[in-house]
């Protein structure tokens, strides 16, 4: 006999104790079933597997309109139906942890070629034909000739010589942070000072705090290394982020129709499919790392921009030439947002190391 049979039914909710008709399922008051039978085993894993059930119901509703109907599950959502899907905040939560989780299984597999690399440069270290055995070092007596016929990521250059080698381009950033670590590597019991004077560098406080990060890297890739450091920060940094952005979407798509909150729930939803796909690509470099990168690069360049036009173009029902109107104009203004935050995040990072 199941709990919900009419002959189990009370008179009270054993829950809130609200008065209740024999002939109401559930409470009016509170939702809980109107049921006086004691509960048995079957009982209860009958109530587990639907409990998990309804929940499960509202994911997988959630995870086929990401996918399929970009920007129709903010819209419904905010329309009412929301017992149809997950709550767009609790789920972004959700694949937020998973997210961060498929980092550190990466960040595990980058450890051990990391030290593949730091053992290979400890190597060509040996053979490194730039000697700086004394702190006061003569940069004339160096054969810039030589330099440019020796001149590796793994070697130790002097301010004079890169600028002199490299002042057309922007490798002198690149390597000046370079030479910091690699002299370090090789004089570690030295000053901050002392090595940027050696090196012809002033040591004033951002060359110090230059000296200071480079030692800081695992390898002599720091493009690399810095590319993956944001992207593992990437979804921190959303999180936090998102209700400025939110403001922005509220400012372009500005609606009376539409509250702040409305818009929220829409940029939520949009980054819940991002997160979801970055997890996939995580997954797949463990697999294969080039397989990966190409389609990080395509994804960027082509499936979120499609996407972010189509979730816009469903979620404020805008005609099409509006949407891509304000398509444009909101890359430049999330182009713009998103540079005074990094900057503001490397000045934060300076000043905490």
């Amino acid at each position: 006999m199941s709990r919900k049979d009419a002959k189990y039914r009370g008179i009270k909710c054993l829950n809130c104790e609200t008065s209740l008709d024999i002939s109401e399922k559930f409470c009016h008051h509170c939702g809980q079933l109107n049921s006086t039978k004691k509960l048995t085993v079957k009982d209860f894993i009958e109530e587990f597997f639907a409990n998990f059930y309804a929940y499960d119901s509202r994911l997988r509703n959630s995870l086929v309109s990401l996918f399929t109907k970009p920007g129709i599950l903010a819209r419904e959502f905010n329309r009412g139906k929301r017992h149809t899907y997950a709550n767009p905040f609790r789920l972004f939560l959700s694949v937020s942890i998973i997210l961060f989780l498929t980092f550190n299984l990466n960040d595990d597999e980058n450890g051990k070629s990391n030290s593949q690399i730091t053992q290979k440069e400890q190597q060509i270290s040996k053979s490194d034909s730039i000697k700086l055995e004394k702190l006061n070092i003569n940069v004339a007596n160096l054969n810039p000739k030589k330099e440019r016929q020796v001149y590796s990521r793994d070697s130790i250059y002097t301010k004079k010589e890169i600028d002199s080698l490299f002042s057309k381009n922007a490798d002198p950033l690149v390597f000046n942070i370079l030479s910091f670590r690699n002299f370090h590597r090789k004089y570690p019991d030295k000053t901050d000072e002392e090595a940027l004077i050696s090196l012809g560098h002033n040591p004033n406080f951002f060359n110090k705090a230059a000296f200071n990060k480079s030692k800081t890297f695992k390898s002599n890739e720091i493009e690399r290394e810095v590319i993956e450091y944001f992207y593992s920060k990437l979804p921190f940094f959303i999180f936090l982020s998102l209700p400025i952005l939110t403001l922005i979407f509220w400012l372009v798509f500005y609606s009376k129709n539409i509250n702040y909150t409305e818009h929220l729930v829409f940029a939520y939803s949009f980054f819940t499919f991002m997160f979801i796909c970055m997890i996939l690509f995580n997954l797949i470099e463990l697999i294969s790392s080039g397989l990966a990168n190409f389609i990080v690069i395509l994804s960027f360049a082509l499936l979120f921009p499609i996407y972010f036009y189509k979730s816009l173009r469903n979620f404020y029902q805008h005609s099409r030439w509006i949407t891509v109107l304000k398509f444009i104009l909101l890359n430049p203004l999330f182009g713009l947002f998103l540079g005074i935050c990094i900057l503001f995040m490397l000045f934060l990072g300076i000043l905490l190391m």
